[in-house]
């Protein structure tokens, strides 16, 4: 099973690179603008070479202000990945009920993992809206894993 593992020496990096690409998106038309799309692709490039995850997108980025904070950001861009692993019932159980420990960004990234290990698109619904999965709205985390592990793909 993965770790969630963020190399904390290129923090500081990654924070500049994408407060940089936001306020240039929120500044200049990176679209039409030709000197800004290509300085908008050197950003990409850099944050991509910084955390090593070729699928990142600069543009995910864009107005992050306006629902999270630029640590959260930058700890989710230098998250590698989740990958499919075979996960047993007792590691889902065991994640689902440390989930909501987590820091965002971790959580997020075991969010992302359980969808990927489970094939539950809608997996955050079993989390956080129980009652569109088909238990009550005040169900424990031990019914929602037991339901997970029930309804994994």
């Amino acid at each position: 099973m993965n770790k969630v593992s963020i190399d904390e020496a290129k923090i500081p990096m990654a924070m500049e690179i994408i407060e940089k690409a936001a306020s240039l998106m929120a500044e200049r038309d990176c679209v039409q603008d030709q000197k800004a799309r290509e300085e908008l692709a050197e950003l990409q490039d850099r944050l991509m070479g910084l955390s090593g995850n070729q699928r990142l997108q600069i543009t995910d980025f864009q107005r992050y202000w306006s629902y999270t904070s630029l640590e959260t950001m930058v700890r989710k861009a230098l998250m590698a990945p989740p990958s499919k692993d075979n996960v047993s019932d007792e590691q889902i159980k065991e994640i689902v009920l440390g989930i909501l420990k987590h820091e965002e960004a971790e959580m997020d990234w075991w969010l992302e993992y359980l969808k990927v290990n489970t094939g539950l698109v809608n997996l955050t619904d079993y989390i956080f809206y129980p009652n569109l999965v088909g238990l009550d709205m005040q169900a424990t985390l031990e019914q929602i894993a037991d339901k997970i592990i029930a309804d994994r793909t």
